[in-house]
């Protein structure tokens, strides 16, 4: 109750909504570009790094990271409760087709894996009967060795299945014999279809979304749908992730097909005209009032030491996330010998035509030749501001961390940190109506 109650009394300082949509005072500097997210559209530098990965794949990672912030995109309502988002967004970074292709595989149930699975419910249920006051162990342990070779055979077996299958493939392709091949395949395949599949198989199912280059399966309580397009995976996952709300295939296929059919790609500073939703390189369209709840994570490809972090929600709820941020101690001292140690705000800013909070750190360290104050040093700017009519729920936060390529001097930083939050205003099918009211009054 405590913790409400601050919320409330910090409300006016962290946001205060004006009637128009832009800043009167502000100019875009030179050789920014317009980006947008959600239902925002702001200006920075265009030499970012979005924080993507591809789905089923650890060939890209982000160092550092930072446990405040995730990496989500959470859109609409799930149907049956109101409660969970119905729909979660991944993009990934500009990948091959190959990848693509390995994240439909495994998405898409498999027949082959629901029979491993059940060999192995088998041996788990196997080493679980095991009673040390009437079993042989050494009996015992050789039955589960003998379950377990199997599972081997058989996991073998659909190996080469997949294998033989590329082979006859190929040999047909060149011309070559494949009737030693069809008759091994055949074996094969006949000894693996004595194996039952598990109930969870039963319940999934792949479905034809009617697009190109896509792919959909649903699996117990989850539709998930990956989309190629321009070079990116698109993922999105229909329903919720709490075992107390239940979703069903026939309440979300209808309203995944209705979103699909308003998605696009989008290129890196395209600004749609109309309403509707930003992700990073794609765009929704809608009627401007599904609730959302996004947080994303860049950094400029010349210091990947820089990280800005940006939640977007339209939930006035969410401030209370923003309190420990913007009250907990900053950062700690990443120099043994500073000497200077400036903790700055909480100050009221400018984030479009509304204001918001800011507060941060600043730590510089000795020169090791000398005793002067390095010119480079350590820092972090925490941003909040609450939903109002025009604006959504805001945190943002930037921290430089230690490394051998020293961050942009606080001065620079702290001038873009400005800019960038000043910049904030509606996507064009939002703000035009909008405005358009302001003007006729």
């Amino acid at each position: 109750m405590r913790l409400f109650t601050l919320a409330i009394a910090l409300l006016p300082s962290l946001a205060l909504a004006e009637q128009t949509t832009t800043a009167t005072d502000y100019k875009k500097p030179d050789g920014w570009r317009t980006e947008c997210l959600g239902r925002s559209q702001f200006d920075m530098p265009p030499d970012t790094v979005w924080h993507l990965k591809v789905p089923y794949d650890d060939s890209i990672s982000y160092s550092p990271i930072d446990p405040w912030f995730g990496d989500q995109i959470h859109y609409g309502s799930a149907p049956l409760d109101n409660i969970y988002q119905l729909v979660n967004i991944k993009v990934s970074p500009k990948t091959t087709r190959e990848l693509f292709d390995q994240a439909v595989r495994i998405e898409v149930p498999s027949k082959q894996e629901a029979q491993l699975r059940v060999l192995e419910g088998r041996i788990k249920a196997k080493e679980q009967q095991f009673d040390r006051n009437k079993d042989n162990w050494t009996q015992h342990r050789n039955e589960v060795r003998a379950m377990e070779d199997e599972y081997q055979r058989y996991g073998k077996m659909f190996a080469d299945i997949f294998v033989l299958k590329d082979f006859i493939h190929d040999f047909e392709q060149t011309g070559r014999p494949v009737e030693k091949l069809k008759v091994e395949l055949a074996t094969y395949e006949k000894e693996v279809a004595t194996l039952p599949t598990d109930e969870r198989y039963e319940k999934e199912r792949a479905f034809d979304l009617g697009l190109p280059d896509a792919a959909g399966a649903w699996h117990p309580d989850k539709l998930v749908v990956h989309l190629w397009r321009n070079e990116r995976i698109y993922t999105f996952e229909f329903g919720p992730r709490d075992s107390e709300f239940k979703s069903s295939f026939e309440a979300i296929e209808p309203l995944a097909r209705d979103l699909l059919a308003r998605f696009r790609p989008r290129a890196e500073f395209e600004i749609p005209e109309e309403t509707g939703f930003c992700i990073p390189f794609g765009f929704i369209a809608d009627d401007g009032t599904p609730h959302y709840d996004l947080m994303i994570a860049w950094h400029p490809a010349a210091n990947p030491y820089l990280l800005h972090n940006l939640k977007l929600s339209d939930n006035p709820g969410h401030m209370l996330e923003l309190l420990p941020m913007l009250t907990k101690r900053m950062m700690g001292n990443p120099f043994p010998g500073a000497v200077s140690i400036d903790n700055f705000g909480p100050r009221r800013i400018d984030i479009g035509n509304s204001k918001g909070t800011l507060t941060g750190r600043r730590i510089q360290a000795i020169e090791p030749e000398g005793d002067r104050l390095s010119p480079h040093g350590q820092y972090t700017f925490n941003v909040g501001a609450v939903a109002s009519e025009h604006t959504p729920t805001l945190l943002y936060k930037l921290e430089s961390y230690a490394n051998d390529n020293p961050p942009p001097q606080f001065e620079q930083t702290e001038t873009e940190v400005l800019t960038f939050m000043q910049s904030f205003r509606p996507l064009p099918g939002i703000a035009k109506p909008i405005d358009a009211a302001a003007s006729n009054q």
